[in-house]
Parts: structure tokens; sequence; C-alpha cells
């Protein structure tokens, strides 16, 4: 989702208003899950879905006339019934959908997001659906349900970045959404809440800044990997080379490269040096952290041999187990950017969770 965070904060930067609206409970089988979600702009573009059909296009003009009041309203869709025969839909489902306008006056609040996302952090943004401002939330029928509470972001630790709750609330939102996946409605202080785990594009660390790294970076950007590129030579390691990287960066010496850098589970990190010795201390320097995922470029036997010297050094099997090596799913890769796409593969299976 961070894709549409970033649109969001541009737009409000801008000084104009979106609309947002969001699937915020699902039941039964329905086009989209909860946490599905459109954004509609006053020239009446829109970006992603909410499922399509006649839901959509419901939708779509409910989100015309919150651009135009700036009141949020609640949908309920029942898809079984006359609306699924009418529409030859066969979900069987149903769906709730809060739809909101998003204003200007609220880009601080999406710029802290966009802040935490590209560090790497997971936020929950906590959307109130029950009364307590000066916001007025309407039923689909145009019933009064209250006034609308702002949108409230809660950090790992509890601590909100706007919003009227109070911190004992944050931090009860914050225990809620611990461990959450997919969004959830939650009650705290008599306020329901619309809970989204939102987390920034998984980082990929590419150290080594040759060919290999150079298609990797390409194609991992357009699959949505944060991509950040360490090498120890300029001429390597610059935007000329890799303008789609959130970070290219020379340093001082590979046997430091990770130095003052913090790598959590969900980073990846693929090793793609220039050479054996090199590839062996990134690796070890890699070990050392909780990376998600390690993936060493090479034949079996270069494994081997580097395996060999890491053992030496006091590496544990347990370590070595981590390592994807030779990285990538065999396809047959041979030139650069066949093996990219090796490579991406299988850290799109990694961050599904299919390896």
């Amino acid at each position: 989702m961070t894709d549409m965070w970033e649109i969001v904060t541009a737009r409000l930067a801008s000084g104009q208003s979106v609309v947002r609206a969001a699937i915020v409970t699902q039941e039964g089988s329905a086009p989209r899950t909860a946490g599905a979600s459109m954004l509609v702009f006053p020239d009446r573009g829109a970006w992603g879905t909410v499922g399509g059909g006649l839901v959509e296009a419901r939708v779509l003009e409910a989100a015309a006339e919150v651009l135009a009041s700036g009141t949020p309203r609640i949908m309920d869709f029942d898809l079984t019934g006359e609306m699924a025969a009418g529409a030859d839909m066969i979900c069987g489902g149903s769906l709730r959908v809060f739809v909101e306008r998003l204003d200007p006056d609220m880009a601080g609040l999406f710029l802290i997001l966009q802040a935490r996302l590209s560090a790497g952090e997971r936020c929950l943004l906590a959307t109130p659906l029950e009364p307590g401002s000066d916001r007025v939330l309407l039923a689909a029928d145009g019933r009064r349900i209250g006034p609308a509470l702002p949108a409230l972001l809660v950090g790992s630790a509890g601590s909100g970045g706007s919003g009227r709750a109070t911190n004992a609330a944050c931090r009860t939102l914050a225990r809620a959404g611990a461990d959450i996946q997919a969004p959830v409605c939650v009650t705290v202080e008599r306020v329901r809440y619309f809970l989204e785990p939102c987390q920034g594009r998984p980082r990929l660390f590419l150290i080594g800044a040759g060919h290999v790294s150079r298609a990797t970076a390409q194609v991992a950007s357009l699959a949505g990997f944060s991509v950040i590129v360490l090498d120890d030579r300029p001429d390597f390691a610059n935007r000329e080379r890799f303008p789609t990287a959130f970070e290219v960066a020379v340093v001082p010496s590979l046997d430091t490269c990770l130095a003052g850098r913090t790598i959590t589970s969900r980073d990846l990190v693929v090793v793609v040096t220039r050479g054996h010795l090199h590839d062996a201390s990134v690796l070890a320097q890699t070990l050392a952290t909780p990376a998600g995922y390690v993936g060493m470029i090479g034949s079996r036997r270069k494994r081997d041999a580097i395996y060999d010297r890491l053992r030496a050094t006091g590496v544990t099997e347990t370590d070595l187990a981590r390592v994807y090596a030779p990285v990538g799913l065999d396809i047959g890769a041979e030139t650069p950017e066949e093996i990219a796409i090796s490579i991406v593969a299988e850290l799109i299976a990694a961050r599904a969770g299919k390896t």
C-alpha cells in the first residue's frame, strides 16, 4: 500500500483534497478484502479499486458527494440479494466501505507516515468511525451517525502522531495491532477505529554494484522493493547506473559496509560483490544481523569455499542455513538480466512466505 500513501501525501502537500474509500469489513465471498482502497481525485480520476462492478460504481458516486461536502459516510453492500443478481455477481458476501475526504491540513500526518515507512518502520493508522469531532459521519442512506474524529497515527510504541485519543488509547491500539497483517475494527474508549497496518516497501540491500546488481535493482524496484545499493567503487555505485534505487551509497570498505545501519527481519540482503574475499566478509556481516532473507551469488563450489572460510571464524551451520546460495530460482539464467529475474523471483517468493 505504500504507493497509495505516496500518492495521498503528494496530493495533500500540493493543496488538493483526496477521497479515500476503504473496505473496513468483509464477510463471506467478496471481490476484495478488508483494507482494499481506492482514491478518487477532484478531476474524477481514480487509483485502486474496491472490487469493481456495481459496488465500485456506487462508491464512486458517493466519493463525488463526499469530495464536495467533506461529510464522510459508511456504505454497506449485501452481495447475496437483488444487488448481486442485478450486477451478475456471484460473490455471496457483504462489504462495509468507509468513504472520507482527506484535506491538505492532514498533509503533516501523512508526511510523518511516509518518513516512517521510508525508514522501514511499521506503523498503524487508526481512523475513527465514531462520533467525537466536528466532522459528520453518515450512513449510506444519509442518516447522521455523528461527527468523525481525524485519523490517528500510532507508532510501534503506542505514541500518537495526530488526533485526540489519549495516550492510554494509543497504547491499547498499538497492542491491538501488534500482530495484525490486515485491517481490523476495534473499539477503544468507546470509539470504534479502523486499524490498518502500514509497512514500507521491504528494503533490499544489494551489496555490490556490478552488472547483475544493476539489473536486479531495476527489476526489484518494479516488483515493489526499496533498493539500497552499497559498493566501495564510485564509478559503479552512482545514480546514473542505479536511477530506480532508493539509495546508492559509496562505502569506505566492503569489510564495514553495514556499519551504522539497522537491519531488521523485514530486510533482504543479496551479496553480489566482485570477489570471494569480499563475499565472505559481507556475508559474515549480514549473518550477524536478523535479516529475513540472505542471498549470495556464485557457483556451489564458490559457496562451499566461502562457507569453509566462515566456519573457521566461528560461523555456525545454523547461520549458514539461512543463506540462499546460489541465489535465485533455477531457470537456466545466463545473462545479467536473466539472473536478475531469477533473483527477484526468489525475493518475491520470500516476501510472500513461499520459499
